[in-house]
């Protein structure tokens, strides 16, 4: 529906993982909260921050690719694991690359999942595009799991389905 943008993808991560700090940063709550703020930005301004694919697992969605950027299989040396679950950078996110609208809403999910516990964080993320979700996790299903205003979800998809077209 929404295609990567795998820039914005990775500097959204880092500016989460500079926000919560090498504490607070494992992969789960990392991931969570990018779903939930593009979540929210797709719902406010009709489309997502990343673009990623986010993937249907056991404990909620995740962003394949930057899964991928995580285990290091994509940009080698970005991103560092410790402890076999968090994730810790030497990097800063690049300021340009993010606009005020997708630096607010990553910064609402962060305030409002940074101190949840796994098992929380796990039954919030298990929202309807979740459970509806065979493997790949539709945006607009995701859109639909917090509103159901005709209104923004047509705006979606037309925003979906303008960066689909090619000219």
């Amino acid at each position: 529906m929404f295609d990567i943008d795998k820039s914005k993808a990775i500097n959204s991560m880092l500016f989460v993982l500079n926000q919560l700090g090498a504490e607070k940063s494992d992969a789960h709550k990392v991931f969570k909260i990018l779903y939930f703020a593009d979540q929210k930005h797709l719902v406010n301004y009709g489309r997502p921050i990343t673009g990623d694919t986010y993937v249907k697992m056991e404990y909620g969605p995740v962003p394949s690719f930057l899964r991928n950027v995580s285990e290091g299989n994509e940009k080698e040396g970005l991103i560092n694991k410790t402890n076999k679950h968090f994730l810790t950078t030497s990097y800063q996110y690049d300021e340009e690359d993010l606009s005020e609208s997708e630096v607010e809403c990553l910064k609402e999910a962060i305030a409002e999942n940074k101190d949840i516990s796994f098992k929380k964080l796990t039954e919030k993320s298990h929202d309807s595009a979740w459970q509806n979700a065979q493997w790949r996790i539709d945006y607009l299903a995701m859109a639909k799991a917090v509103t159901n205003n005709p209104d923004i979800l047509n705006y979606i998809k037309i925003n979906a389905l303008n960066e689909q077209m090619c000219f």
